[in-house]
């Protein structure tokens, strides 16, 4: 009975040497790309002009975001523009994301009592609004002006379907016609994934 018991032992401990192959892990599923395709740019700010460039350039960036690229949207004062993009944005089967971020690139030169205001707005088509924002800048300014808005809450794009998402713009300028606003390239996202 005891030499039972030896040899029971022996086969266990031998077994704790032996290399598992099934304990590798799985390589992690690369998260999907972003398939984006702007459809239109409506708006004064953006408005197409005489030559045959478009008003507006879209970029998908190495990361993922989208940057937009204006041409001619420029405000002088007591005056105000507005773009709206309408994006389509391909989701893959099985995946759900959402954008972090709308970040604008803005140039302004301003006096010491005149005033630039940029109003950002994002939505999924259909659906509430998932950015509304405002930023403003007061004189004497002369510079580059970065802005951002963060959606709050955070706002998912529908599991199981592709839809639109639409960006709006508006700048608006407060002050003699010397003053000017010039919005130069909206960026949104990289987008952040989840499975449905």
């Amino acid at each position: 009975m005891s030499g039972l018991k030896i040899i029971v032992l022996a086969l266990v401990g031998a077994s704790l040497f032996v290399p598992s192959t099934s304990a590798s892990p799985l390589p992690p599923r690369p998260q999907p790309q972003l398939t984006v395709k702007l459809l239109s740019a409506n708006g004064s700010g953006c408005r197409r002009d005489t030559t045959t460039k478009p008003p507006v350039d879209a970029l998908v960036l190495p990361s993922g975001a989208v940057t937009v690229r204006y041409r001619g949207f420029s405000v002088s004062g007591s005056d105000y523009k507005s773009c709206v993009l309408f994006v389509s944005v391909a989701t893959p089967v099985g995946w759900t994301y959402l954008i972090p971020s709308v970040a604008n690139q803005a140039t302004v030169t301003l006096d010491e009592s005149a005033t630039a205001t940029l109003s950002t707005a994002m939505w999924f088509t259909g659906l509430e609004w998932t950015v509304r924002d405002t930023k403003k800048v007061t004189g004497p300014q002369n510079r580059t002006w970065n802005t951002s808005a963060v959606p709050r809450p955070a706002a998912w794009a529908p599991c199981g379907t592709s839809v639109n998402l639409s960006i709006a713009e508006t700048v608006r300028v407060a002050g003699s016609p010397a003053n000017t606003a010039r919005l130069v390239a909206t960026t949104f996202g990289p987008p952040k994934w989840r499975r449905c």
